[in-house]
């Protein structure tokens, strides 16, 4: 008994000392050398935390205790009280699959961009032409199972780690979706998704219409439709550009910048504002094309760097915007690496378009209101929207 009751002692002192050690190295890095502390209580605040870690490992029934997988428990715990769905923890397994498909542009799944919100985990998008967008998987719908289980509760993470697998394997996801009662199960065969940011065709009866499709934003996003662009501005009779958004989930914010400022020539494309309230406002690094008559297609699936490009095109008046309302995400991210190869993901700012209009969780109205044929194949959208360039061509003519 004496023993033990030693040992416990050793092990309380040894944790007061990790405790001290770890709050005095946090005072100093967020006060300076003078060691003056600007937020009173943090020593206490932090106390309970390392009194409840010390009894975990000194009491709990089970003595081989993970600790990383502890720490790595408190710090999603810490994310989660902050009632941001974009704030979040990956550990280095996700963390280092996030890099990839950011910056090599595929993976292994079902091809969904999924995020949490009114505390479900829903669909942002489908990508086009992957397992999910041809079983028929829309922008809006909540995964309420997987496999079988329930989703409540589930981490973000954990349920891309589910709905990511090899090549060829299946999985089954339960769906609720609006206005229909019943749960719509989906059985998805995994595949390799490859993710080709800008697509192009022409189009209209005197194939003088310019047709982009950005899938994301991403590295290589404007390379690609710079490309585009170039060969539509030698082909001497485009006269007219479409640019489809539709489920374009966003991406990086440098991308967008890019991207809208391949179609506004001046001034302002997005202000961004951090928790001081300071602003920095990005302007455009002009380009060298024609100014061609522009309508941009949008809907629920169109979010983030997508809103960003769409408002700027709106209050810049360089074109319309046809289609529904976007999804409504105007905060930005920016990602930290942790010394143990895992990330954190923290919302740092948040964006407003040239006019100052916030968009977080308002979305952006369309100019022209054009609701999509939910039993039809005939892409309504796009119809209308060839049928008013066609007719400003003509009107200019």
């Amino acid at each position: 008994m004496n023993n033990l009751i030693k040992r416990k002692k050793i092990i309380t002192l040894i944790s007061i000392f990790v405790v001290v050690f770890i709050i005095s190295g946090f005072l100093f890095y967020n006060t300076g050398a003078n060691g003056k502390n600007n937020e009173e209580g943090l020593f206490s605040s932090l106390e309970p935390f390392f009194e409840t870690l010390n009894l975990v490992r000194s009491e709990f029934i089970e003595k081989d205790i993970d600790i990383n997988k502890i720490v790595r428990g408190a710090i999603k715990g810490m994310l989660k009280v902050l009632d941001d769905p974009y704030t979040r923890y990956m550990d280095p397994q996700a963390f280092k699959r996030e890099q990839e498909d950011m910056f090599l542009g595929y993976f292994g799944g079902l091809g969904v961009i999924i995020s949490v919100k009114d505390d479900q985990i829903t669909i942002i998008s489908p990508i086009e032409d992957t397992p999910a967008y041809r079983v028929g998987i829309k922008a809006g719908d909540k995964i309420v199972e997987i496999d079988g289980k329930s989703t409540e509760g589930m981490e973000l993470d954990d349920a891309v780690n589910i709905l990511r697998g090899e090549e060829g394997t299946e999985v089954t996801i339960g769906i609720k979706r609006e206005n229909i009662e019943e749960i719509l199960k989906f059985n998805i065969i995994r595949d390799i998704i490859e993710v080709q940011a800008v697509k192009e065709k022409i189009m209209g009866e005197e194939n003088n219409i310019g047709y982009i499709r950005i899938t994301t934003f991403n590295v290589n996003t404007k390379p690609e439709l710079e490309e585009v662009l170039g060969g539509f501005n030698k082909d001497s009779n485009i006269q007219g550009i479409i640019l489809d958004l539709r489920n374009n989930p966003g991406g990086l914010l440098d991308s967008a910048i890019e991207v809208a400022s391949e179609f506004i020539k001046e001034g302002p494309i997005v202000h961004i504002k951090d928790r001081e309230g300071v602003k920095i406002t990005a302007q455009s690094k002009g380009n060298n094309y024609p100014p061609w008559p522009l309508i941009v297609l949008i809907n629920e699936g169109s979010a983030s760097a997508s809103e960003i490009v769409s408002g700027a095109i709106q209050d810049s008046k360089r074109g319309k915007l046809l289609g529904e309302k976007t999804f409504g995400k105007g905060v930005v991210q920016q990602v930290f690496n942790l010394s143990d190869g895992s990330g954190v993901v923290i919302t740092t700012s948040e964006y407003f378009t040239p006019n100052e209009r916030s968009i977080n969780h308002i979305g952006i109205e369309p100019d022209i209101l054009i609701e999509a044929a939910e039993d039809s194949e005939e892409d309504v959208q796009l119809n209308k929207a060839m049928e008013l360039l066609e007719d400003e061509i003509k009107n200019k003519s």
